[in-house]
C-alpha cells in the first residue's frame, strides 16, 4: 500500500513538473523583462527637446586651401548670434529644469525579432550556445508593463491610446509633453539562461530615432544591461 501511495505522488510530483516546464520559457522570458525593464527605459528613451535641440550656429565658418570646411572661428561671432545663443542656452536649462513626466508610446506587444539573434548572441559572449525551445513556442506575448515602476521622470502609456493613422502621432498637439515611441523585442537567451539579447528602437518622428543591440546578464542574481550597441539612426 506504502509503494503505491509513493508511487502516486511521485507520479503527481513529474505531472506537475510537466505541467510548470510547459509554461516555463515564456514565463521566466516574461520576468526577466519585468526586472530589467526600468533599464531599458532609462537607456533608450530621452526627452527629445533636448535631443533635437542642436545649438545656433555661432561664429564664421573656415575652410581650407582645398575648399573643404575644417571648423569654425568663434572669435567672429556676430551680435545676433551671440544673442541667439543666449536664448539657446537659457531654454536649454528651462527644459533641464522642467518637472513635468516626459509620455513615451509602448506596444505592450512583444514579438520576435526580425533577425535571428542567436549569432550576435555567440559572438558576443564568447562559447555559449543559445537557447532554442524544443516546444511549440509564441511568437508574442502581452507584456503587462502598467504596474512596472520608472526610475525616472518617463511615463509610458500604450500605443493605442495614441492616433493609429500613419504619421498622426507626430502631427497632432498633446496637452502633456510627448517624447516618442519605443519597442523591444523578445529576448534570445543562452542555454543556461544566464545571458541574453534583444533589439529595440526609439522613434521620436517621422525621420527622428534610434535603433539599439541590447546585451543582458545575469550577475549577483540580478539582470543587468551588459552593453548596448546602436543598429540605426535617423
Amino acid at each position: 500500500m506504502k509503494k503505491h501511495k509513493s508511487f502516486a505522488i511521485i507520479l503527481l510530483i513529474i505531472l506537475f513538473s510537466s505541467c510548470e516546464k510547459k509554461m516555463t520559457d515564456l514565463e521566466f522570458e516574461k520576468n526577466v523583462m519585468t526586472e530589467i525593464f526600468p533599464s531599458l527605459i532609462d537607456s533608450t528613451c530621452m526627452d527629445t527637446r533636448l535631443f533635437i535641440n542642436f545649438p545656433p550656429e555661432y561664429g564664421e565658418p573656415i575652410y581650407n586651401k582645398a575648399g573643404h570646411y575644417v571648423g569654425v572661428d568663434s572669435t567672429k561671432a556676430t551680435k545676433e548670434q551671440k544673442q541667439k545663443l543666449l536664448e539657446w542656452k537659457i531654454n536649454t536649462e528651462k527644459i533641464k529644469k522642467d518637472t513635468s513626466k516626459i509620455i513615451i508610446a509602448f506596444d505592450p506587444i512583444i514579438k520576435y525579432s526580425r533577425e535571428d539573434l542567436k549569432e550576435y548572441l555567440k559572438k558576443y559572449f564568447k562559447n555559449t550556445k543559445a537557447f532554442v525551445p524544443k516546444e511549440k513556442v509564441y511568437n508574442e506575448y502581452n507584456f503587462d508593463f502598467a504596474k512596472i515602476k520608472l526610475n525616472n521622470r518617463f511615463e509610458l502609456r500604450n500605443r493605442n491610446q495614441f492616433p493609429k493613422e500613419r504619421g498622426k502621432i507626430w502631427e497632432t498637439k498633446y496637452n502633456f509633453n510627448f517624447s516618442g515611441t519605443v519597442f523591444f523585442t523578445r529576448i534570445q537567451f543562452d542555454q543556461n539562461k544566464k545571458l541574453g539579447v534583444l533589439n529595440g528602437g526609439f522613434v521620436c518622428g517621422r525621420l527622428c530615432g534610434q535603433g539599439f543591440r541590447i546585451y543582458i546578464k545575469k550577475m549577483n542574481e540580478k539582470w543587468i544591461i551588459d552593453k548596448i550597441e546602436e543598429t540605426w539612426v535617423s
